[in-house]
């Protein structure tokens, strides 16, 4: 740094600090303390300082220069050495050899996706296929049942024959053109082949949703096929001695009706059975106060159609088994649909109209058709079972409760006659007083 200092060449400045080392000894001395007193140069300038060079944008710019062209040049001699060919040789081997295990993990990945996915397609493949056309399969609906019912029996339910073909349609292929395509998608990635024709995706897709498109259509026409409510009524006449009481019951509480084989849609039950299956709903049944002295029963059918005359037709075919056998009455648990088996929301009340003052007795599960009977007591209809009830201005009263309300009434009433005698007497015995005096004074 000296001879950078001094601008003369870097060999003289050594061979004098040997020659001084070599005959006097004070060079080492001189330069271990210049050593510790100098300063390290770390900025730009105290660098061009110690060069012996003005600081100014020149000599900062030739500075910078210089660095650079060492740098370049050092780093051109190292790319040429042995080290940095190796060290290359080394980088690309490992990229090549990561490269070729991703291209093989990636090949596998692709090849169990694609095993996957064909596998998954041909299990819904076959069970679609057997759910939508095949009556007598294992894959069909409702083949828990001993019953062949297919998906296209099962859509005449709520629409013609005609709209369910064309809904069954719509629905299998929005369903299954997925599931062909996956099982398309599973094959390349299995076999890596390349497709001659690249509009399967978008026929594919087209057809997909002309599909969907009918099927909102299907499902519009079943709706509308419900557009209008009808229903008609039928009134009876209970004949019975108005002292005796009435007894409600219920038939095929449990029995024929349970939950095993049959689903719900809606009011309306879908029961299978040794003949195929049939149409039901449960009724509701209602207790009222009788503007007459007459026990009366009156129902109600109400079911959807396309029109005031079908759905008129489709109320008339709802049939509902109930018997009075004396003084009991028995009601069935659930309705039949006759007739043109169709879902409509069909549906039955029943409203049994008690007049003031008669008794009845609600029999056991008669709770499982009864619909919010008001009562003095406010008990829910499952707790109003198995008791004796009195129809009341009010509405139904507990006969135990109504008999210690009349008996308290009448014990009041008595009570409240006896102080009225007993105050007419005193009333009766002052005016006697009064004349008695009256007379000794016109004496």
């Amino acid at each position: 740094m000296i001879a950078t200092y001094l601008g003369i060449d870097p060999v003289i400045v050594r061979v004098l600090f040997v020659l001084m080392a070599l005959f006097y000894g004070t060079s080492v001395l001189i330069y271990i303390l210049l050593w510790i007193i100098i300063p390290e140069a770390k900025t730009r300038s105290q660098k061009l300082e110690m060069k012996g060079l003005n600081i100014n944008l020149s000599s900062i710019e030739t500075s910078i220069k210089n660095e650079f062209t060492t740098v370049k040049s050092n780093f051109d001699k190292w790319q040429k050495s042995r080290n940095y060919n190796k060290i290359k040789e080394n980088i690309g081997d490992i990229f090549n050899s990561a490269g070729k295990i991703f291209v093989v993990l990636a090949k596998v990945i692709l090849v169990i996706l694609g095993i996957s996915f064909f596998i998954a397609g041909i299990a819904m493949l076959g069970t679609m296929t057997g759910a939508f056309f095949f009556q007598d399969s294992f894959l069909s609906p409702f083949s828990w049942t001993d019953v062949q019912f297919s998906a296209y029996d099962f859509a005449t339910l709520f629409t013609d024959g005609f709209n369910a073909r064309v809904g069954i349609t719509a629905s299998y292929l929005v369903v299954m053109i997925p599931v062909l395509m996956l099982i398309y998608v599973g094959l390349k990635f299995i076999f890596r082949f390349k497709s001659r024709s690249r509009y399967i995706g978008v026929v594919a897709g087209a057809l997909w949703l002309v599909s969907i498109i009918v099927l909102i259509g299907s499902a519009v026409k079943v709706g509308y096929g419900m557009r209008v409510d009808e229903e008609i009524s039928q009134g009876y006449d209970i004949s019975q001695n108005p002292s005796d009481t009435l007894f409600i019951k219920m038939r095929n509480a449990e029995g024929n009706y349970s939950s095993y084989n049959r689903e719900k849609f809606e009011n309306v039950y879908l029961n299978f059975n040794d003949n195929g299956f049939e149409l039901s709903g449960r009724p509701r049944l209602t207790i009222e106060k009788s503007n007459s002295n007459t026990t009366e029963l009156n129902i109600f059918k109400s079911s959807n159609g396309i029109n005031s005359k079908e759905a008129m037709t489709l109320a008339k075919n709802i049939y509902y088994d109930w018997q009075q056998d004396d003084s009991v009455l028995y009601f069935n648990r659930y309705f039949e649909i006759r007739g043109d088996k169709k879902i409509r929301d069909q549906e039955l009340i029943a409203t049994l109209r008690i007049p003031i003052g008669k008794v009845i007795y609600l029999g056991e599960n008669i709770d499982q058709i009864t619909y919010y009977i008001d009562n003095v007591q406010s008990l829910s209809d499952w707790e109003m079972t198995g008791k004796y009830w009195i129809m009341t201005e009010n509405g139904l009263s507990l006969l135990e409760e109504h008999k210690k309300d009349v008996a308290e009434e009448k014990d009041a009433t008595e009570e409240s006659q006896s102080e009225e005698i007993k105050s007419e007497k005193k009333d009766n015995l002052k005016e006697e007083i009064e004349a008695m005096k009256s007379e000794l004074d016109s004496m």
